[in-house]
């Protein structure tokens, strides 16, 4: 049933087909979800409402050209420079057909607390042959478990501005304020990046994943990213997807559309498609599967793409059921609690 359920999961706009299903059926000892006391997730730009017991898993972040994560291994200042005198050394001592070794050249960063480095720059080769590109990394200590890692790289021509935008992003993260930011920027895990705006800056994006202890097979993402020419207005795409179908599924699945609409979230004006699965001649519960969308702006990074999506029955095993562990009305309920709450961040909003 896998290979099925990867084939509809995506083709969310098809023609209703009528369906045995039980579609407030649950598994027995579900209660529902607590949504008292819920708490605010932030994410680049936007913050979401989600309730108190999600489980929330970053994507790594691309920013300004950089991939970036955090090493939680390091614990101390002494084991961050220990850190960066290892990679600086092995560099020194790897060979390089042209240049003789892999590294460029290294620097402190422009970043430092107490009268001392807590940054640095490493511009190396990325192998003995090549010679068209260079690896540009950054490194800011922030705390124990907060080395922030900042990967880009750069052709030889470029290099030079590569490093200088590395200083840039060095010397625009910091943790994240608990009374909220005042500044426009971005937020990720217990970091901020500052950013007013007005450079334009190119925002790669990433993804959060959401989990509910009381939801087993629940789940639910957000996609937040520059917007690609590429990009199709959700509808639109799915009605192409409906004439791609194949012809196993519509026999076998039954799909039945709920929500086919333009939908305005505080101001973010999107489009919903949302859709109830079952397979054909079973009794069963079935599942839900839903999206939104808002495409953003193509030449404006500061108003990214973003999308939600909503699976009341994620499944992890290839022989599990096409069955949601909650009824219809408590997925919906889910799904719109936290649809409904995405916007624009107040610090963002007062920089328009």
């Amino acid at each position: 049933m896998n290979v099925l359920k990867c084939l509809t999961l995506c083709l969310l706009t098809v023609v209703s087909f009528s369906a045995c299903s039980n579609v407030e059926k649950e598994q027995e000892g579900i209660k529902v979800i607590d949504y008292r006391n819920p708490k605010k997730v932030c994410f680049g730009r936007i913050e979401l409402t989600v309730p108190k017991e999600t489980e929330v898993e970053y994507s790594n972040f691309n920013y300004n050209g950089s991939n970036i994560e955090v090493d939680e291994s390091v614990k101390t200042y002494e084991a961050y420079q220990k850190l960066i005198n290892d990679k600086i050394q092995y560099l020194k001592h790897e060979p390089h057909e042209t240049e003789g070794v892999l590294l460029k050249q290294e620097m402190p960063g422009p970043v430092n607390q107490l009268n001392r480095s807590v940054s640095h720059i490493i511009v190396f080769r990325d192998g003995l042959y090549v010679t068209s590109a260079y690896e540009v990394y950054g490194y800011l200590y922030l705390g124990p478990r907060r080395l922030v890692v900042l990967k880009s790289g750069a052709s030889n021509d470029l290099l030079n501005e590569a490093i200088e935008d590395m200083k840039q992003t060095l010397r625009s993260i910091k943790i994240k304020s608990a009374k909220g930011e005042e500044q426009a920027g971005l937020c990720w895990k217990d970091f901020f990046i500052v950013d007013d705006m007005s450079k334009n800056i190119p925002f790669g994006g990433g993804y959060l994943h959401f989990k509910f202890p009381s939801y087993p097979q629940v789940r639910a993402d957000v996609v937040y990213r520059v917007t690609y020419d590429s990009d199709l207005h959700l509808i639109e795409m799915m009605k192409k997807n409906q004439k791609e179908l194949p012809a196993i599924a519509k026999a076998l699945m039954s799909i039945e559309n709920l929500r086919e609409h333009k939908k305005i979230i505080n101001g973010l004006a999107g489009e919903e498609v949302l859709n109830h699965m079952s397979r054909r001649g079973y009794f069963e519960r079935g599942y839900e599967v839903g999206e939104w969308q808002y495409l953003g702006t193509l030449d404006n990074h500061n108003d990214p793409y973003i999308q939600f999506s909503f699976d009341s029955a994620d499944m992890v095993r290839p022989d599990d059921p096409l069955n949601s562990t909650i009824s219809q009305k408590e997925a919906l309920r889910l799904n719109d609690f936290i649809l409904n709450s995405i916007r624009i961040t107040p610090n963002n909003e007062k920089e328009k």
